[in-house]
């Protein structure tokens, strides 16, 4: 029993110096908050001091989690919380106007009164409702 005892004293101790020892030990912060770690800013060559890189109000997170440039102030996610196609906003191809078929890229204001891209809705089915008044 005292053996035992004598081992165990023995092993906290060993186990406090190795506790007590220095050790390096490298962390990614997220020096601005905005949800991407550092080196990830750095990747993205935003500014790891700054939540919105590009000023237009939309953090570096939420553009690049949306797909939209935080390095640009014209492009950033809709008010209207529609997501982006990130996958293939920039390499759609028209193929013509009929039914199954790619159409042309076209613009229109959505009921927030902000410009939308047909393009960032790629791979979706567009409802296209219009009106006039007379």
């Amino acid at each position: 029993m005292k053996i035992t005892k004598r081992l165990s004293l023995l092993s906290l101790f060993a186990l406090l110096a190795t506790a007590c020892t220095s050790a390096e030990v490298t962390m990614d912060f997220d020096s601005d908050g905005d949800g991407l770690m550092d080196s990830m800013e750095v990747e993205y060559g935003t500014d790891p001091l700054n939540v919105d890189s590009d000023l237009d109000n939309y953090s570096d997170f939420q553009e690049i989690e949306q797909g939209t440039d935080p390095l640009d102030a014209s492009d950033h996610p809709y008010l209207g919380g529609w997501t982006i196609d990130i996958d293939c906003r920039d390499s759609v191809v028209s193929t013509g106007n009929d039914v199954g078929e790619v159409m042309e890229h076209f613009e229109a204001v959505d009921q927030f009164g902000e410009t939308v891209s047909s393009y960032d809705f790629c791979n979706r089915t567009l409802l296209l409702a219009a009106g006039a008044f007379w």
